[in-house]
């Protein structure tokens, strides 16, 4: 019996030995908590971040829309998303395990897509058009009116991280997408200027007919406080 109760006590030290060896700091561990004049050890987690504001899309779920391709393949009644943020048109395939795929920019020629509204959104992409802008030509752009001329709006998101760390942070515990929006206007010559929705900017960018659209603005009290007034002046330019 005093030989068993020898070995095991042999057993219990070995592992101690063994346990210390590989491992040095488990005596401090041990002393830290133990120790009254130190005080437990304590972890402190960082938990003032407050997650992610906002979405890079158009539209956060999926929508059923149609795609038209440049070389005139047409795909109609497909699940899409708008990846505003990194220009992106997005396409879900069910029949592939609903995997998603990224649409080549360069072979679209426009997409629609209808939100569970009702409120449709039809894209384009102008690749002829004459401007120096070259990421901005080769976007998407929202089509407000199409005549022969046309009023655009150029769907973007920004990014923002969050910045609340340090002396001189901002104090702003979460990251963010934000609405960039930006309009243009296409003229028949495929001149593609970036405009304001002003009058003075508008009527600027339609200065081969100025004098008569300044009458029509008169007329219609035109504030130019929405896209509408806008839409409604390009109209008329293109009746001219």
């Amino acid at each position: 019996m005093k030989r068993i109760l020898v070995c095991f006590l042999i057993a219990i030290s070995g592992a101690a030995l063994a346990q210390t060896a590989t491992d040095p700091t488990i005596d401090l561990r041990l002393n830290n908590l133990n120790n009254p004049s130190t005080g437990p050890l304590i972890f402190k987690i960082d938990s003032r971040y407050e997650g992610q504001h906002g979405s890079p899309y158009l539209l956060p779920d999926w929508s059923k829309g149609q795609v038209s391709l440049r070389d005139g393949r047409q795909y109609k009644d497909v699940s899409l998303k708008f990846d505003a943020y990194r220009q992106a048109l997005i396409l879900l395939r069910p029949k592939s395990g609903n995997d998603s795929i990224i649409l080549d920019r360069q072979t679209v020629a426009r997409f629609l897509l209808t939100s569970p509204d009702g409120q449709p959104y039809l894209f384009s992409r102008y690749p002829m058009a004459k401007t120096s802008d070259e990421e901005v030509k080769d976007g998407y752009f929202l089509i407000l009116y199409e005549g022969k001329s046309a009023l655009l709006k150029r769907v973007a998101k920004t990014f923002k991280s969050a910045d609340y760390k340090g002396g001189y942070s901002a104090n702003v515990r979460y990251d963010s997408f934000n609405d960039a929006i930006t309009y243009y206007l296409l003229k028949p010559d495929q001149t593609l200027t970036k405009i304001k929705l002003s009058k003075k900017a508008i009527l600027e960018a339609l200065s081969d007919k100025g004098e008569a659209l300044k009458t029509f603005v008169d007329q219609q009290q035109l504030a130019f406080k929405t896209e509408d007034d806008a839409i409604t002046l390009v109209k008329q330019y293109d009746s001219l």
